[in-house]
């Protein structure tokens, strides 16, 4: 047995045992003819290894598991003491197999610290080659290790072949650490090493980086800690990362985009396409005007060079002149910002190429090139400034990026792909095309940000060489998608379909060789990891094209609300009916991504001539917003997007180009210093797993008391929670049961998770709130807010914060049938048991009859009731009296304080009828309310809605009808119409009825007032 069994079987946590350890030699070169060379030929210690056997029991499952880890020694500085250190674990299942074999060889007992003395003495040895099992270290040459101890090698051999035919793993997949639950306590121990996400200079999956924390970390509850060893690995990761990037960032910069996309319907460029490069739309008095000139100027600086804004106001053969410049840009503030030349153009293109044969092969570039030369021509004089980067087409599909001249040296790592999803799920009539590239800005020449050093640690001065010859700043990795999806309405699970396939499709190479030539070896590369990439591992992800989601209204209805003049939001409401927005919203498709405010009429689909609608649109085809433009990006860099436009005047296809501008922020840093400090950083932490000593926080406070709690209020508490252990530690919020969530919907905690070293103190704030479609249940129900919250210590002990406090119900926030059963004050209820049965109901809830009554009092009210803003002490105290029952403090009188008094029980009402959980007219009879034409019908109408409902709705304009009458407010009548009817007759955004405009709403209203 080695010497060092008892050093690694104290250093493994206490679910997991050693068995057995075997000293051994690790063989560089292994020889055929079964003997080995003279010892004195291999390395002394450095080859010296140590196997031992683990074996992981699970008495909650009745299950065993087993590795063999390979440990190396470490010597101390006088080479007298060696340590073991982890280096390679091989889980035991499946194919797992050591071959022992026996061979001659010159050797001591290798547990001597004397190297000399291992080689003075001859003596015969064993040979033990590991075999992993599949899917493990697919690269790597099958391990070969020479050992002598024969009663030690017995037991490892035997131990190992007991645990795979105990193990339940079947297949290599099954064995995939960072989600699966097959040898997961192996977790602790593989990331001891600093992980290779943190050093490697692909970006994380945005799928997986955006997600909170929180949600990224094991399951886990009070009793049931889950998986530490993957919460620690999380909370560390980010804590380092997050800490890395902020001490070596240098500065902030950014880079400012153009992005459009076209579907040009099979179409050579014909027009001039101006307005849709450059951003030049037609205004209404026909003149034109730059819209990106309108945006407001950044404080931080593009990365654009002095000699480029000189020469945009140069004359042309300036421009040239100064555009010829080869040397590297000086990356600063731009003096000039009237001009607007982005950094970047990209654009897609669909439809490139309808012909039938471009589907069965290749019909060349000349389509691409028709089209960079009506690009370059729409830039006019600035098209000097721009070169072309990359392009890529697949027969209709093209994605074309320019840069500016200036800034051509700080792109690399350009890489294109495609992949089609048109005919038979291939046919790249339908697809899409996508280019990843890399910006890497110059370093600033000022001085490097100091690296604070440890309070425990030295400074790793090996680090900071610059083993490149040269510091590098970090790149930003931007990805460009240009995709045309499935056409027709009821394609829209078929779309969701093909954004997933694209998805997993379209990847790069993770490695380039010299010249930038993509680099595939096998399935993975020498590290371990998948050789390609995906369009998410990047740091911004930018999809365009024609994405044909339609829009889930009846045509004729659409074209109607298209069409209305005098809804200024109209657009803004019909999106909601968009099938795109529905996708995102469900996480069907394009989960996580982010769409400007789409504020144009939708870009499809038009026609010339007699078959078009008043719009321009074709009447065959119902309009749709089919060409949009998204983007999703990590934590590190910020996207702001200034514009979001289509433009009409370029009619020579069914479909009219988009674009959208965006600057996009990001640090600029250097990228060996963020090196040493993600190595310093982590071994701060390093030990957060594996210690002998165990994390212990204190909180400050175990109870939080919030008293009374209103309808609408935002109440704070904070706890403090300080490490007072002698190592690192983590902690998060976990829920009480596996199936429950970690808090209630009323309450809210930030942050849920933290690291802290020793000593260190974190505020963590806890908050009630009471929003309308929280307090419905409390109305009701029972005052008492009571809950238990409990913070976990990663791999250390449970805290319990209990949270207190009683709600105060209110008539704000319920049914109106709810209101109609209360026997008196809504404060007065104890239960729900208390309510009035359902047939001994009020005509009309008591507290709308109260205001009515008390407004109605008032013999002069005023002029402007309504619409005034109102003294909100007064409505809280208004609100409060309708609660419990009690009179209104302020007398009637006739008195200037009157009107004030009036104002505040005209907005109490507004508010009470618009916090009712459902709308007094439902939105399923709104489109029957636009089409009555008389009073009569209006009032017949009324038949169709609840008996209370139809009281308060005569209530109501019984009482508007006075006060318009008397007012002399010029349009009064109508203004109150707008107010109420978007009370009364309120949009449910969870409908699936079309929504009507407000002038609908507002004729309607109207003949009830008037």
């Amino acid at each position: 047995m080695s010497s060092f069994y008892y050093i690694i079987n104290n250093s493994l946590r206490a679910t997991e045992g050693a068995q057995v350890a075997v000293d051994a030699l690790l063989l560089q070169n292994v020889p055929s003819s079964g003997t080995l060379p003279k010892i004195d030929t291999l390395d002394n210690w450095r080859d010296r290894r140590v196997l031992t056997v683990v074996s992981h029991k699970d008495e909650w499952a009745l299950s065993e598991e087993g590795a063999l880890f390979v440990y190396r020694l470490r010597p101390s500085l006088d080479a007298s003491v060696y340590t073991p250190e982890l280096q390679t674990i091989y889980p035991i299942y499946g194919k797992f197999a050591i071959v022992v074999s026996q061979m001659r060889c010159s050797t001591l007992d290798l547990s001597k610290a004397d190297t000399q003395a291992v080689l003075d003495q001859p003596r015969s040895g064993f040979s033990l080659t590991i075999t992993p099992a599949e899917g493990q270290a697919k690269n790597s040459i099958a391990p070969t290790f020479y050992a002598t101890d024969v009663q030690s090698i017995g037991i490892l051999t035997a131990e190992c072949k007991r645990l795979r035919e105990v193990s339940e793993v079947e297949t290599a997949e099954s064995v995939n650490l960072s989600d699966s639950s097959h040898f997961s306590w192996l977790r602790p121990y593989v990331s001891r090493n600093v992980h290779l996400s943190l050093l490697t200079s692909t970006p994380l999956d945005l799928r997986t980086m955006n997600k909170p924390l929180i949600e990224r970390m094991s399951a886990a509850s009070a009793g049931n800690p889950g998986d530490d060893a993957l919460d620690i690995q999380l909370l560390r990761d980010e804590w380092i990362r997050n800490k890395a990037r902020s001490s070596v960032r240098h500065e902030t910069r950014n880079l400012s985009l153009r992005l459009g996309t076209f579907n040009v319907n099979g179409k050579m460029p014909s027009q001039d396409l101006s307005s849709w490069i450059q951003g030049v739309t037609v205004s209404t008095s026909g003149t034109t005007k730059d819209d990106a000139s309108s945006l407001l100027t950044v404080a931080t600086a593009s990365p654009t060079s002095l000699e480029e804004n000189a020469a945009l106001n140069a004359t042309t053969s300036e421009i040239t002149l100064n555009s010829t410049t080869t040397s590297t840009p000086t990356v600063g503030p731009i003096e000039d910002n009237s001009t607007s030349t982005p950094d970047m153009l990209v654009l897609g293109f669909q439809e490139l190429d309808l012909s039938t044969e471009a589907l069965i092969y290749s019909t060349g570039t000349a389509r691409e090139n028709a089209w960079c030369l009506a690009i370059f021509a729409a830039l006019g004089e600035k098209a000097v400034l721009y070169e072309k980067l990359a392009s890529k087409q697949l027969v209709g599909m093209l994605i074309i990026i320019l840069v500016k001249k200036s800034l051509k040296a700080c792109f690399g790592e350009i890489q294109v792909t495609s992949a089609g999803s048109g005919i038979l799920g291939m046919m790249g009539n339908k697809g899409a095309t996508a280019i990843r590239l890399c910006f890497t800005p110059p370093l600033p020449a000022q001085a490097k940000p100091e690296q604070p050093k440890s309070a425990s640690q030295p400074q790793d001065n090996a680090t900071n060489d610059d083993s490149k010859g040269g510091n590098t700043a970090g790149p930003l990795t931007l990805t460009f998608v240009n995709a045309h999806l499935a056409a027709f309405d009821e394609m829209v699970d078929r779309r969701n379909q093909e954004f997933h396939e694209l998805s997993r499709r379209l990847l790069f190479a993770r490695s380039l060789d010299e010249n930038g030539n993509a680099v595939y070896e096998d399935d993975y590369d020498t590290q371990g990891r998948p050789a390609t990439v995906n369009i998410y591992e990047t740091d911004v992800l930018f999809w365009m094209g024609d994405l044909n989601y339609r829009v889930d209204i009846p045509d004729q209805e659409f074209r109607r609300l298209l069409a209305e003049k005098d809804w200024d939001d109209r657009l803004e409401v019909l999106i909601r009916y968009d099938q795109l927005k529905k996708s995102m919203s469900t996480a069907k498709a394009f989960d996580g991504f982010h769409e400007h405010p789409i504020a144009h009429l939708p870009s499809y689909r038009f026609s010339p001539g007699l078959g078009m609608d008043e719009l321009g649109y074709d009447q065959k085809r119902r309009p749709a917003w089919t060409d949009r433009i998204l983007y999703v990006s990590n934590t590190l860099c910020n996207v702001e997007q200034q514009s979001y436009d289509s433009y009409p005047q370029i009619t020579m296809s069914d479909h009219r180009p988009v674009a959208a501008d965006f600057l996009v922020d990001f640090d600029v840093y250097d990228s060996s210093e963020y090196e040493s400090a993600v190595r310093r950083l982590y071994r701060e932490v390093h030990a957060l797993e594996g210690s002998h000593d165990k994390p212990v926080i204190k909180v400050d406070q175990s109870f939080l008391g919030f008293g009374e709690i209103r309808y609408g209020s935002h109440c704070t508490k904070k706890i403090v929670i300080e490490n007072v252990g002698k190592i690192p530690c983590a902690w998060r919020f976990v829920p009480a049961q596996l199936d429950s969530p970690i808090h209630p919907e009323w309450l809210s905690i930030a942050p849920m998770t933290g690291l802290l070293l020793p000593g260190e103190k974190s505020e963590v704030s806890v908050t009630v709130h009471m929003e309308k479609h929280i307090a419905s249940s409390f109305n009701i129900g029972s005052r008492d807010i009571n809950e238990t919250l409990i913070l976990h210590t990663v791999l250390g002990k449970d805290h319990f914060i209990a949270v207190s406090g009683e709600y105060l119900p209110t008539c704000y926030g319920n049914k109106l049938e709810t209101l109609t059963r209360l026997r008196g004050p809504i404060r007065d209820l104890k239960s729900s048991q208390e309510l009035r049965p359902e047939n001994n109901v009020l005509n009309a809830p008591g507290e709308i009859m109260r205001l009515v009554n008390r407004l109605m009092s008032n013999p002069q009210p005023p002029v402007d009731l309504f619409l005034q803003l109102p003294d909100e002490e007064m409505v809280t105290t208004i609100r409060e009296c309708l609660d419990t029952g009690e009179d209104f403090p302020w007398p009637l009188e006739k008195s200037e304080a009157e009107a004030k008094v009036s104002h505040a029980f005209a907005h109490t009402l507004l508010q009470l009828l618009d916090s009712l959980i459902e709308p007094i007219v439902p939105p399923i009879l709104h489109a029957r309310c636009a089409q009555m034409t008389s009073r009569d019908e209006a009032f017949e109408l009324l038949d169709a809605l609840q008996p209370a409902a139809v009281n308060v709705w005569i209530t109501v304009t019984a009482f508007l009808h006075f006060i318009c009458q008397s007012s002399e407010v010029p349009d009064y009548p109508t203004k109150i119409a707008n107010l109420f009817s978007a009370v009364l007759m309120r949009e449910d955004r969870g409908t699936a009825t079309p929504p009507i405009s407000p002038s609908g709403k507002r004729k309607f209203f109207l003949q009830f007032i008037t």
